[in-house]
């Protein structure tokens, strides 16, 4: 008895063995997060309502200006995931603000690219540019079911083995500002913008000193009044 295969289309077979390879393991399988339809990445100039009121308004790795005009963000996400992540981008002044919604999965323990091309004209002019400022611009990521603020760096490159410094752009309500990570407390910054809305200060963290558990301690002191607020880091 003889056997004989048939005949496939090129592209059939192509896929078919694509296919194969992704459910076999033979080929890498990335994680993909793709703009949400109607909630696509845009820039606002003069947002209507510049205000969210949120005390940590971003953490990422302290980027570059040169990085903060890239196209792309990745975002660390330390468990696996899936679900949606909305990922937002603000100066101090409250005049610009960049918005999106992103869906996919993640096995965890890695960094995954989010395009940040606007769909469309940016809203308020389409000749204005986004902002630019190592302590001006915040880049935000949360899920968007629990509110959780993901690692985000600025850029498409990896940033694994890079040693920038753990980034939080803070509102302060005009406190003094420290952040304790372990035994090492670190007074924050002020940006310096003559009308802050968004946001005022920065909190820079060195990677090393982060604790293993990733607990850090947000404290703001104003007179005689102390506050504390437990921020987790979420890289490893």
């Amino acid at each position: 008895m003889r056997f004989s295969f048939c005949r496939l289309p090129h592209q059939v077979l192509r896929m078919s063995l694509f296919a194969l390879g992704v459910c076999t393991g033979i080929l890498p399988a990335e994680a993909q997060f793709r703009a949400v339809p109607g909630s696509e990445y845009r820039e606002f100039h003069n947002p209507v309502n510049p205000v969210r009121g949120e005390a940590v308004v971003g953490i990422a790795l302290a980027p570059s200006e040169a990085a903060q005009a890239d196209t792309a963000v990745r975002v660390f996400i330390a468990q696996p995931f899936s679900g949606e992540i909305r990922v937002e981008t603000a100066t101090a002044d409250g005049r610009f603000r960049g918005e999106g919604t992103y869906a996919g999965s993640s096995k965890g323990n890695e960094w995954v690219t989010l395009e940040l091309k606007p769909s469309g004209k940016s809203e308020g002019s389409s000749a204005l540019r986004r902002p630019v400022g190592a302590t001006l611009l915040a880049l935000s990521a949360r899920g968007s079911s629990t509110g959780e603020l993901f690692v985000s760096h600025w850029g498409s490159d990896d940033p694994s083995g890079t040693d920038n410094n753990v980034r939080l752009y803070v509102n302060s309500r005009r406190a003094d500002m420290f952040i304790r990570a372990g035994s090492t407390v670190t007074p924050c910054a002020k940006n310096d913008v003559p009308q802050p809305v968004r946001f005022d200060t920065y909190c820079d963290v060195a990677r090393r000193d982060i604790p293993k558990d990733g607990n850090l301690m947000l404290i703001r002191r104003e007179m005689m009044n102390e506050q504390s607020q437990k921020i987790k880091i979420s890289w490893r």
